[in-house]
């Protein structure tokens, strides 16, 4: 399989993970499952399978395969990259972003704080996620992997660098991981098995026993609910009702490497509004727990959107994996063409990727 077809997957698959989590984002599974049943492939938007009203910041047209605020932000990630030049800083990306980015549309707001926060001198770009709230983007950096790929160790370097805008220790080395896996996986040997061992390459003592546990979880469930209910009895975090989005508290995960695990926070057996997590801590084991269980197979991707929380966020995750092991070719057309065709009306996404996979570092 080419480099390129691979490169091409992670990026659309990205995108796809996000379009088929997006209508049941911020959700208990069991809703979900009542609701939507198994979730199997891309969904409308709408009620009452979905909670979110169609917004900016959220998804813009209620078709199958219309994407989130995930992949409009991964856009301008990606053209950061392609009209600028290296050596790239975190200050360059603090700069371009405050002067290019749809942070008036599409950026959370807390993301956007964090940028003005560096430009108006309360903190650097280098060190600014040291004192600021944790959680939120881990989506959008697959741009990096696609950049580097077949170079694990650079791309997740890279990674670890610019992400110092908002990121402390901790939630660095898990999204190290993520992009480890998406630049590994696109080699023309890679494995399921070889992602995984890139992604323990990047953690320091606590993000090991995060995914170690995710995959302990996986490989104990019997099927995909069980699987969810496993999850939630064991690693979910705090969710907005205990750790306000803007506010830095005791519920908060650690932010050092190697701080002992979280506390477990008690599941509730069913909420029918919203029921998410924002944390590293607990979105990168969530996608891998779904990867480890479909052991990086296709169906990974719908999995991750049955496990319900931040799912169009964890399912991009999983998508940009399983996207970059099996290369776009080895993405379902159905998937694929609607992806790629409702979203024109905003971005050309088949276009970005086609960029991004041919610029040279």
């Amino acid at each position: 399989m080419k480099i390129k077809d691979k490169c091409m997957g992670a990026y659309i698959g990205a995108a796809i993970g996000d379009a088929m989590g997006g209508p049941v984002e911020a959700q208990h599974y069991k809703r979900i499952q009542k609701y939507a049943g198994e979730v199997k492939g891309l969904l409308p938007y709408g009620r009452p399978v979905s909670i979110i009203d169609l917004k900016p910041g959220y998804a813009l047209h209620p078709d199958p395969g219309c994407i989130t605020d995930d992949t409009f932000i991964r856009k301008d990630l990606t053209n950061f990259y392609l009209e600028t030049k290296a050596p790239r800083t975190p200050q360059m990306l603090v700069d371009w972003l405050l002067e290019n980015a749809e942070l008036e549309e599409q950026w959370p707001d807390i993301m956007v704080e964090a940028l003005y926060k560096v430009k108006n001198g309360e903190a650097t770009a280098e060190d600014c996620g040291l004192t600021f709230k944790q959680g939120g983007g881990v989506g959008w950096w697959t741009p990096i992997a696609i950049i580097h790929a077949g170079n694990p160790k650079k791309a997740a370097d890279q990674v670890r660098n610019l992400s110092r805008i908002w990121k402390a220790p901790l939630e660095q080395d898990l999204l190290a991981a993520k992009i480890a896996a998406i630049a590994e996986g696109v080699k023309e040997d890679a494995t399921y098995e070889s992602m995984v061992e890139a992604m323990f390459e990047q953690c320091g003592p606590l993000a090991t026993q995060l995914l170690e546990r995710a995959i302990n979880i996986a490989n104990k469930a019997e099927n995909v609910w069980d699987l969810a209910e496993k999850f939630y009895q064991e690693a979910l975090m705090p969710d907005h009702t205990m750790s306000p989005y803007k506010k830095i508290n005791e519920y908060d995960p650690p932010i050092e490497v190697d701080a002992p695990m979280p506390e477990r926070v008690e599941p509730i057996d069913y909420k029918e509004d919203g029921y998410t997590c924002c944390f590293f801590a607990e979105q990168i084991p969530l996608a891998l727990a779904a990867f480890a269980y479909a052991k990086g197979n296709i169906e990974s991707i719908p999995v991750s959107c049955n496990l319900g929380r931040d799912c169009d966020t964890t399912a991009t995750i999983v998508g940009a994996w399983v996207g970059a092991l099996h290369g776009e070719s080895g993405l379902p057309t159905e998937w694929v063409d609607p992806v790629c065709e409702v979203n024109k009306r905003e971005m050309d996404i088949r276009k970005l990727s086609e960029q991004i996979c041919e610029l040279e570092e």
